[in-house]
């Protein structure tokens, strides 16, 4: 059974909290003259395939971006086009089906924020709103300067962070609801939300420009605690437990955030290139995919030092990833063109 992670054993290295007034080296062109950056990390290029792929492999679009539906039990994959949206039915967890693919009246530059079957895109200019079962697209112009990444507020209201260091709350069911802009980092390559019970949710923002996470007070529209990420993060998910789990693909390490305020507890060396990540709630296990060397790799944190229980081949270049608590199937898709896998 797992231990939570307040009664966890601290793990292989702690960082003390730090402020980032000094973070992450130097070049990297920034928004923000007063910040040093770094050159934000890619995913390390996939080598040809030494093994087959693990689990079933179907055809789908070249993509970066796939979105799981618990609701519905389907998947999302954004077309490399950015103009379309591939849906598969995981009625079958193992064995993905196609079943239709939705045109977006403009390109999107991220597609996420699921809730019930119903995806939120963000483009310049606007928020297109997806429903997976009908395939019935609505828009609403907000503005947002790039989109990076998506993530959804347990109220319902969307979270989206731009390369200018902005987070935009808005609520895309509501036209006439206000929208919030808070600033203050470089980029928002990742959001990740923790709903609390009876308080605020915990929301952390990534910034691959200084390598960093930072909290983001939503009530207050403000910024909280910063701290380094190690050398390069890349991206980040949560888990029940309020672990903001985070892959480090220049310096080969998955990091671990949790607390209020929130303190690095583990810092972890994953060999290949860590870079999509994700948890499985039921299983707990964290899964990290490695570009580098075409791997999947799972972990047990329960100890507070992570225990590889599982390893499996991926498709290459499985920049993106999306788990299925409930069947414990991960799903990754190919930003090569090599298909959508559900590894097992």
């Amino acid at each position: 059974m797992a231990v939570h992670p307040r009664r966890a054993v601290v793990a292989v290295v702690i960082v003390a909290a730090t402020a980032l007034a000094a973070a992450c080296g130097s070049g990297g062109g920034s928004s923000r003259p007063d910040v040093a950056t770094t050159v934000p990390q890619t995913p390390l290029a996939a080598p040809p395939l030494a093994q087959t792929p693990s689990g079933t492999v179907v055809p789908a679009p070249a993509s970066s971006s796939i979105v799981f539906d618990a609701f519905g039990r389907r998947l999302a994959v954004l077309g490399a086009d950015r103009t379309s949206v591939s849906v598969y039915s995981v009625a079958d967890p193992r064995r993905p089906v196609a079943q239709r693919t939705i045109s977006l009246p403009t390109a999107v530059d991220v597609l996420g924020a699921d809730r019930d079957g119903v995806l939120v895109g963000a483009a310049a200019d606007r928020l297109v709103v997806v429903d997976l079962a009908s395939g019935a697209v609505t828009a609403r112009s907000v503005p947002v300067s790039q989109p990076l990444s998506l993530a959804r507020l347990s109220d319902g209201r969307v979270l989206v962070g731009s390369a200018t260091g902005e987070v935009t709350v808005v609520d895309p069911a509501n036209a006439t609801a206000p929208v919030t802009r808070i600033g203050g980092l470089v980029r928002v390559d990742a959001l990740a939300v923790h709903p609390r019970q009876g308080r605020d949710d915990q929301v952390l923002a990534l910034d691959r420009a200084q390598s960093s996470v930072t909290t983001v007070d939503i009530p207050d529209a403000s910024l909280g605690v910063a701290l380094r990420a190690g050398d390069g993060a890349t991206n980040m998910a949560v888990d029940h437990y309020g672990r903001f789990l985070v892959t480090d693909t220049r310096s080969g390490d998955v990091v671990a955030f949790y607390g209020d305020p929130i303190v690095m507890r583990i810092r972890y060396p994953v060999p290949g290139g860590p870079y999509a990540v994700g948890y499985d709630d039921a299983r707990n296990l964290t899964w990290v995919a490695t570009t580098g060397d075409n791997g999947l790799v799972g972990f047990d944190l329960a100890s507070g030092i992570p225990v590889e229980r599982q390893r499996l081949t991926t498709v290459r270049q499985a920049d993106a990833m999306a788990v299925d608590s409930g069947s414990g199937v991960v799903y990754l898709v190919s930003a090569l063109g090599d298909g959508l896998q559900a590894a097992y």
